[in-house]
């Protein structure tokens, strides 16, 4: 992977996200390499730059700064990207704006794959709303290296889930939904949830952009899903449960 070190004006992009104001990417790429990522087709970056570059906003946590000071309002990082990708243990350009974040007294919410989420325990925990989460979308590791090559293990997310003890990351992403890679662990999942006494749990199903990754197989698999049936199944789930179960579609 080729780190590019860029330096920006603007940090904060107005969003068009439910319940969020702004979003915030430190990074532009990702390493996770996630088969199903959406994010070339926002951001119109080719594959291959995809596969292969990270640009690194170094100014970032500074323009920030000076942007916090008129602009108010919820800010989601990581709309297309994950601030926790491995570069992140190398630039901390996340930890730094969550520090200028926290300054300003701004809510915020993450959803990241990684387990260096828990470096940051330290200020996600100061907060006075948080909302940080983390995905899963097979509780397999075989299953999940061949969707997120690079991201951390599962049994890194559930320790992630365990350490945290009530420390900001509150809740389960399961998302995309896909054929016989989450299919089977959609009860198993939920009872995760519960037994880590977390606040809720979102599922979500597939959507389709151009520039994905998917393999063939996968790609037709994927064609052949039965959300509706899926959804009932989850409701019949949700009934049985203590966490508050949430479909996004």
């Amino acid at each position: 992977m080729k780190y590019i070190e860029i330096f920006v004006k603007n940090a904060l992009t107005k969003s068009g996200l439910e319940n969020t104001d702004y979003s915030l990417n430190p990074y532009k790429g990702c390493e996770h390499q996630c088969v199903y990522c959406y994010a070339p087709y926002v951001t119109h970056i080719s594959l291959d730059e995809w596969r292969n570059v990270v640009y690194v906003k170094r100014n970032l946590p500074t323009v920030l700064d000076k942007e916090l000071k008129k602009k108010k309002g919820f800010v989601t990082l990581g709309s297309v990207t994950d601030v926790y990708q491995p570069s992140e243990k190398k630039y901390e350009i996340t930890r730094r704006c969550l520090e200028i974040l926290l300054k300003h007294r701004v809510p915020i919410s993450i959803l990241t794959k990684s387990s260096l989420v828990l470096r940051d325990l330290d200020l996600l925990s100061r907060f006075s709303e948080a909302h940080v989460g983390i995905t899963l979308t097979t509780l397999d590791d075989s299953l999940r290296k061949k969707v997120e090559a690079n991201s951390s293990s599962v049994d890194e997310r559930l320790e992630v889930l365990q350490e945290s003890e009530g420390k900001a990351i509150r809740y389960i992403f399961v998302g995309p939904i896909l054929p016989g890679i989450t299919t089977p662990y959609l009860q198993d999942i939920v009872k995760e949830a519960e037994r880590m006494n977390l606040d809720y749990i979102i599922f979500d199903r597939f959507r389709w952009k151009k520039n994905m990754l998917l393999p063939y197989e996968l790609e037709e698999r994927i064609k052949g899903m039965d959300y509706e049936k899926i959804k009932r199944e989850l409701m019949r789930i949700s009934k049985q449960t203590s966490i508050p179960v949430y479909l996004d579609w």
